[in-house]
Order: structure tokens, then C-alpha cells, then sequence
């Protein structure tokens, strides 16, 4: 074959292979509290909005970020093999909310909350099984959520994660939550017994997580092979009997480090028996909001819009901590911002003519309502 037509239709190939192939990895940015916060989203081969699959929140540690998460975890293997979605958010200055005297100080609670309702539209993902993990960090987040947000988030897993002492004190779930810690006997960086003014102790974790969910005060104990000479053991303990069959589950990883069990990526003592990943996914899809109620405790808010038609601008009254998306006719997003006041205004003077739909959500309420751009 000539060279020059070889090359040729070598281009027309990848002309049409890699726009495919590049959709399944893609970037996005929300407004949120006046804003710009960023993430990853990884959706599996064939992924069909109409087919409403899972989404799991993968939640990077302090310092790191989401591209770094990302590979670390290894967890989009999982995701293609098995047909969920994974985000992988960025918190503000390479950390999260929760409650320690350093680091983020950001609404990553709302973060979430308002990212979830924006993946949902625009991705049509099933909101009786989203889910969050973490690393570090991104752990002690996920358990945040699973005291503040457990009506979007249904289960959560931490590895190497853990509570600060006053979120812990003041967490108030309302309901069961299954949970998953995976954790290293040896991490010198959130020790397993707990350091003062930045961690609990693990074993002080499940004990809360146990009752809260009901479980019965004994557990049952697996050893896990120990198929790879890594410097490790583990063991897989279960609380079992809880409400609704929310199981808390431990991989307690004797002489783990602070890393992710199964990665690549070797980051110190690393065991190599079990994928964390894998054990997370499997964990997650056996468990599902049921209730309408599980899913949101949703409310109709009170607001109203003027004037509608409306020319160079309108006000969105009522909108003070809601989350503002206004889509066009054909469903695409062309405007979204966190509203902090009671009166919020949006300037249509660039906007085509035509029927637009505003949705407001934070979480607690919601309402939609259209206007029409003159």
C-alpha cells in the first residue's frame, strides 16, 4: 500500500476512534459559593445516560489532588469492568473540610451536594446508588458525608481516613449507613489508635458506626489469603446484623502504611493480597436508597422569578443558598452559579430568544420553573 495513503486513512481512524475514546475521560467545573471548583469524571465503555448507572466519588488526600487520586486508586479498571461512573472532585487548596485547625475551611458538604444534582442532570445517574470513598483525607470527608448528606450518599468507604473528634461528636445520621474503613496497623501519618486533635481511634470508629447502624456487638473475622510475601496480613472483619442489612465492614491491614491497598503505586507497606478498590465496589452494589424519603428529604422551595418574559435581565427571588442552573430548550446548562443572597439577578442580554427552564437546589429544597427570553 502506498505510504502516503496508508498514513491517510491511519488519520481517518483515529479521526473517528479517539473522540470515542477521549468521552470517557472528561473535566467539568461548578460554581459553588462564588467558586469555580473543578473535577474528573470517568464514565465506563458504552455509557448510555438513559441507562442511569451508578456514581461513585472518589475523594483525593490532603495535599494531593484529583488527577493524582486517580491513578493512585487505580479504580477506573473497576469502573469499565463493572458499569459505574467515577468523579474524582478537587477540594480547595489540595484538602477537605473536616473539621481540622488546618486545611480547607471550604462548604465541600454543599460542594458535593450541588455536584451530585449537576451530574444527575446532565449525566442521568441513579440517585439510589451514589457512593463515596476516599483516600486520607478524602476518607474522614466521606465520613462526613455520611453524617450530613446520607440522604444522596448511600454508603461510604475510607482508607486510611478516620473522624476528628468533634465530628464525631456531633454527628447525627438519622440512619443506618453502611460503612467500610480499610485501614494499616503501622500508618504513621493517621494512626490507628488515634492522635489527639486530629484523628480518632479506629477501633472508636466502628464502635459508633456499629451502633449507629445496629449492628450486633460481635463480629465475624476472615483472614484474608496471604497470597503476595509484602509484609502484610489482613483481616476482613464484619458487624452483621444490622439494620436494613447496613453491614460495617474493617479491612484491618496489619503493618499497612498509609496507602491503598492493591495500587501500583508503591507508597510504603503496601498490601498486595487485596485490591482495595475491587473490595469497595463490591462493598457499594449490594446496597441502594430504598425510600423516596432515603433519597431526599426534598422540600418545594418559594421562589419566584420577574419578570418573565423578560428582556435584558431577571430576578430570582427566594434563591439565597440554592444552587441556580438555567438550561436551554434542548436541555444544556447555559448558566449555573451558588446564590448568597435573597434577591439574585442574571443578565440575559447575550442570550438568544426562546424558553429556558431554572432548577434551584441545596440539598433540603428544590423547585423548577421556565421563562421566556425575549
Amino acid at each position: 500500500m502506498n505510504k502516503g495513503i496508508f498514513i491517510f486513512i491511519f488519520g481517518l481512524v483515529l479521526f473517528f476512534i479517539l473522540p470515542t475514546w477521549a468521552q470517557t475521560n472528561l473535566t467539568g467545573t461548578l460554581q459553588h459559593n462564588g467558586v469555580s471548583r473543578n473535577y474528573r469524571l470517568h464514565l465506563p465503555p458504552g455509557f448510555d445516560k438513559n441507562k442511569a448507572i451508578p456514581l461513585v466519588f472518589n475523594l483525593h488526600g490532603f495535599t494531593s489532588n484529583a488527577a493524582q487520586q486517580e491513578i493512585y486508586s487505580g479504580m477506573n479498571a473497576v469502573s469499565d469492568k463493572e458499569g459505574f461512573a467515577v468523579c474524582y472532585p478537587n477540594g480547595i487548596g489540595a484538602a477537605w473540610n473536616v473539621g481540622w485547625n488546618f486545611g480547607s475551611t471550604a462548604d465541600d458538604v454543599g460542594f458535593i451536594s450541588a455536584l451530585i444534582d449537576d451530574l444527575h442532570t446532565k449525566y442521568g445517574f441513579n440517585l439510589k446508588k451514589i457512593y463515596s470513598c476516599g483516600m486520607s483525607n478524602g476518607g474522614f470527608m466521606s465520613y462526613r458525608l455520611a453524617c450530613e448528606l446520607n440522604n444522596k450518599i448511600t454508603a461510604i468507604a475510607s482508607v486510611t481516613g478516620s473522624m476528628v473528634k468533634q465530628a464525631l461528636d456531633k454527628c447525627d445520621p438519622k440512619r443506618p449507613v453502611p460503612i467500610m474503613e480499610i485501614h494499616g496497623t503501622a500508618d504513621a501519618v493517621v494512626s490507628y489508635t488515634g492522635t489527639q486533635g486530629i484523628s480518632e481511634s479506629i477501633d472508636k470508629i466502628l464502635t459508633f458506626w456499629r451502633k449507629n447502624n445496629g449492628c450486633d456487638d460481635d463480629k465475624t473475622i476472615e483472614q484474608v489469603p496471604d497470597i503476595v510475601a509484602d509484609n502484610t496480613t489482613s483481616e476482613k472483619w464484619t458487624f452483621k446484623n444490622c439494620a436494613n442489612g447496613y453491614d460495617v465492614v474493617h479491612f484491618k491491614v496489619n503493618n499497612g502504611a498509609h496507602t491503598w491497598p492493591g495500587s501500583a503505586i508503591n507508597n510504603g507497606v503496601t498490601s498486595q493480597d487485596f485490591k482495595a478498590s475491587d473490595e469497595i465496589w463490591k462493598f457499594f452494589n449490594r446496597f441502594e436508597l430504598t425510600t423516596t424519603s432515603d433519597i431526599s428529604d426534598l422540600t418545594t422551595l418559594n421562589a419566584t422569578i420577574q419578570p418573565n418574559p423578560a428582556f435584558s435581565d431577571i430576578q430570582i427571588i427566594n434563591a439565597n443558598q440554592h444552587q441556580i442552573s438555567i438550561f436551554d430548550i434542548n436541555g444544556r446548562i447555559v448558566y449555573q452559579e451558588w446564590s448568597s443572597q435573597d434577591q439574585h439577578v442574571v443578565s440575559l442580554n447575550s442570550w438568544q430568544a426562546g424558553v429556558y427552564t431554572v432548577k434551584l437546589t441545596n440539598g433540603k429544597t428544590i423547585q423548577s420553573f421556565k421563562f421566556v427570553k425575549i
